[in-house]
């Protein structure tokens, strides 16, 4: 027996030994190394290096620290050194995450114990009831009386051992007996990145200095320390999954300005940008990066007037439209001449220019696709203002 728990005060319990050998457990303290790659589509994969020690024979081991949007179906254990005759024989995912109505759950048709507390005398005593049911509140008997709402503190004898504090990988393994270090890889939904660019143009409109930024939220359910970071540009196939339903979270932000961006690769038919530092990675969490930092970018600017398409001009309900504001039109070209170095991923493009008193002002917003080297990009900032167009059908 652990002893009796009170709802609103439960702790993690652990048991030594279990009825299929005994039961170890390896905790995020025991992580030597970690690095997360995250890709556009709500996804995110994981590689862990752990130091763990095996009692020898069979072994329940509880892998912990995993966050609760993991799919248990992707993950990769390997051996990296020690752990003579390591062989994984089962894996379990338990979610059934230990709260008080989950707890109380449990105990329906069993003995409880309710904590009173004398309102006078503030003197406590303990009651033995059945509980009945929780739907809507609970429900007791008490000797030959049935009690609903009652106010006593429900106390309970332990935590039965399908309840969890936290979801946890359960391994049952087979080994000599010592340590070493695993690497566990697994895929994770709860990460996503995008771009955004922020353009301050020159006064003549001929130049632009232009500053990239990452940013990336993690609602993955896990945070992770000093941990390497990669980013996937570009469309990864997946199977497309029903999800369980996930909770609205908070989101914590965090702004972290870099002297250097990231370092980009090509990598299959994606590009890959690689923060050259570590960064740790909370969970709820909405991070900034510096992507990239480019000065002088050349720039020609268009006046465009679209066509209409669709239209008979020779039907009668034909409306021939009245004078036309032209779009005015930022073209640039991602290349080496104007401080380009590589591919541009999708995002929002932010134009601002300087007014007469030197404040930046908003002149237009646009989205670009990823763009890859050398390709031109057009950035629609709005319409102008001082020039209109007429159509003329001939």
């Amino acid at each position: 027996m652990f002893g009796k728990v009170v709802i609103g005060t439960l702790l993690a319990l652990f048991v030594a030994v279990c009825a299929h050998g005994e039961v170890t457990e390896s905790r995020v303290e025991g992580r030597r190394d970690v690095s997360v790659t995250v890709y556009n589509n709500d996804l995110g994969l994981v590689r862990e290096i752990r130091e763990i020690k095996l009692p020898g024979g069979e072994t329940h081991l509880r892998y912990r620290g995993v966050p609760s949007r993991i799919d248990p179906t992707s993950v990769s254990v390997s051996v990296l050194k020690g752990l003579s005759g390591f062989e994984l024989l089962e894996q379990n995912y338990e979610f059934d995450l230990m709260s008080p109505m989950k707890l109380m759950e449990k105990y329906v048709g069993k003995q409880v114990e309710l904590a009173v507390t004398h309102p006078g005398t503030g003197k406590e005593s303990i009651l033995t009831a059945t509980l009945l049911s929780v739907n809507e509140g609970p429900v007791f008997r008490i000797g030959n009386k049935i009690h609903l709402g009652h106010p006593g503190r429900v106390v309970v004898p332990e935590i039965p051992g399908n309840l969890i504090a936290q979801p946890t990988l359960v391994w049952l393994l087979d080994g000599k007996r010592g340590g070493g270090e695993i690497e566990v890889t697994y895929l994770t939904g709860g990460f996503s990145w995008k771009a955004d660019y922020v353009a301050l143009l020159g006064n003549d409109d001929q130049e632009m200095d232009l500053t990239g930024w990452v940013t990336l939220t993690n609602t993955s359910g896990a945070s992770y320390d000093d941990a390497k970071l990669k980013l996937v540009a570009g469309d990864v196939h997946r199977v497309r999954r029903i999800e369980r339903p996930r909770m609205r979270t908070d989101v914590q932000y965090e702004a972290a300005a870099l002297k250097t961006g990231f370092e980009e690769e090509a990598f299959f038919e994606y590009h890959l940008y690689s923060l050259p530092r570590r960064t740790t990675i909370k969970d709820r969490q909405t991070k900034q990066l510096e992507l990239l930092k480019a000065p002088g970018i050349g720039i020609e600017k268009e006046y465009v007037l679209a066509a209409i398409r669709h239209k008979d001009f020779r039907q009668p309900s034909y409306v021939k439209p009245d004078k036309e504001h032209p779009s005015v039109v930022l073209r640039f070209e991602n290349s080496e001449k104007n401080n380009l170095e590589a591919p541009l991923p999708a995002g929002i493009f932010r134009l601002y220019k300087e007014d007469s008193e030197g404040m930046l002002q908003l002149v237009g917003e646009d989205r670009i696709d990823h763009t890859a080297k050398n390709e031109t990009v057009s950035l629609e900032a709005g319409k102008a203002f001082d020039l209109t167009a007429e159509r003329v059908i001939t």
